[in-house]
């Protein structure tokens, strides 16, 4: 299947907002884990789209995998001081979460010719933070898995100032998977690393 492209921005909050209860209903009429909290936090607090939405909010992000699915990318996350995958706030001008998931993985990355895995989200990962990320004190992170179009030796990541370091990572089936290896995280990598790659490994076993 080729690459999903996210739809014309038209700055308009309302629009976000409506699109995004779209895409939380579309990941829990999927089974995937906590999508009916995360469609009564947005219907109850609008605001929740925003960095400056309150304490806890949505973010966007993306496990971005080569075309075999056999490496992710990974970027260094100056803020947090950890290897995470590429992800951020969301933006007046994003017109969907999938969207704003596309825009932070260009800018993290440099990576836009991408394939969106499943029809919708394909994690919700809710976590605290610590002091360095200001008044921000919980995400409810909308993560999304994309198919880059070739192997990771072909195709070369640009750092960003955010993201100064970015790298692949081999990710490879465990016997007959679906389970996968992250053996090869480096040190550094955010903690729940492996328990989310795990349910990507599930996600994407149902999704190809």
């Amino acid at each position: 299947m080729g690459a999903e492209q996210a739809p014309a921005a038209d700055g308009s909050t309302g629009d976000l907002r409506d699109r995004a209860l779209l895409e939380l209903a579309a990941a829990r009429d999927e089974g995937i884990d906590g999508a009916a909290d995360y469609l009564a936090v947005l219907r109850a607090e609008p605001g929740a789209l925003w960095r400056d939405g309150g304490p806890r909010h949505l973010t966007a992000s993306a496990v971005v995998i080569d075309a075999p699915a056999e490496h992710v990318a990974l970027v260094w996350h100056r803020k947090g001081r950890f290897w995470v995958q590429p992800g951020g706030h969301l933006e007046a001008t994003d017109p969907s979460l999938e969207a704003a998931a596309r825009r932070e993985v260009a800018e993290e990355i440099g990576l836009d010719d991408l394939e969106r895995v499943g029809p919708g989200p394909a994690v919700l990962h809710r976590h605290a933070l610590s002091a360095a990320f200001g008044s921000c004190r919980e995400h409810w992170d909308v993560q999304h898995l994309f198919r880059a179009a070739a192997p990771a030796a072909e195709l070369t990541l640009r750092p960003s100032d955010e993201s100064p370091e970015v790298r692949w990572v081999p990710w490879p089936l465990l016997g007959a998977g679906p389970e996968r290896s992250a053996a090869e995280l480096p040190e550094g990598t955010v903690e729940d690393m492996p328990e989310k790659l795990a349910a990507i490994a599930r996600y994407l076993s149902t999704s190809s």
